[in-house]
């Protein structure tokens, strides 16, 4: 990156594939360092990699035996509730109490303007993974409150399995956005799809209404796929 004067001051970037781009504000997210580089580590027989991260088991247990580490110092994804529970996990190992791990459903959320929010698999990973599935979108200006929070550029995306209708991930980019997500993150993990949203009631108005409104996408989408089917079925095709 460079900065040029074009005659107002910008920023140049080179992309990999050899192309370029003009912006007037660049952001660069550099990732986190561990702190670790006061611990003494080497002390007690402990090195942290690179970026001052500690490596540890399913139990969080390091490379020493009595020591235990949680949190941001071990990396991803380096969210604060996922931290607070990883230190419970880990005084739990370490004192012998039983504790059920932590679940594959926990939500990603950045609280930029305005935020964005995630829980479960995105697009890329189910194309990757060969997982048939479909997608229902809700925006902002669509929605009742998303007209009287004045955000008209927020979005809501769902996602189902194209068979049996599960819910494989929700997405939200928009006001509320890290709190909208837990709805989605409740029903993956208790399993749940298409056929709850299309029967539940949200109260009205809130930004909830964006998992009706895209359930109702993803529904209409799978009808005309299933009568796309048929046409070719009763037609000799294939």
């Amino acid at each position: 990156m460079e900065i040029v004067e074009t005659p107002k001051r910008q920023g140049l970037l080179k992309l990999h594939s050899g192309k370029f781009l003009v912006a007037d504000v660049t952001l660069v997210s550099a990732g986190r360092q561990g702190a670790s580089s006061n611990l003494n580590l080497e002390a007690v027989g402990l090195e942290a990699d690179e970026r001052g991260r500690l490596h540890v088991d399913e139990n969080f247990r390091t490379s020493v035996e009595n020591i235990w580490a949680a949190g941001d110092l071990i990396g991803f994804p380096a969210l604060a509730a996922m931290s607070s529970e990883q230190g419970r996990l880990a005084a739990c190992r370490m004192f012998g109490v039983d504790a059920e791990p932590i679940g594959h459903h926990y939500p990603i959320g950045i609280y930029a303007i305005p935020e964005l929010s995630s829980v479960g698999a995105t697009e890329e990973e189910l194309t990757s993974q060969k997982v048939p599935y479909e997608t229902g979108v809700a925006r902002y200006k669509e929605i009742s409150r998303g007209i009287i929070l004045g955000d008209d550029s927020g979005m809501f995306k769902m996602l189902f399995h194209r068979d049996d209708g599960r819910l494989l991930g929700c997405h939200c980019i928009g006001s509320g956005a890290t709190e909208l997500i837990h709805v989605g993150q409740a029903v993956l993990g208790l399993g749940g799809g298409l056929d709850y949203f299309l029967k539940t009631v949200f109260n009205y108005p809130t930004l909830a209404e964006c998992y009706k409104t895209a359930a109702f996408h993803a529904a209409n989408k799978l009808a005309l796929i299933s009568q796309a089917k048929t046409f070719i079925d009763g037609n000799g095709n294939a």
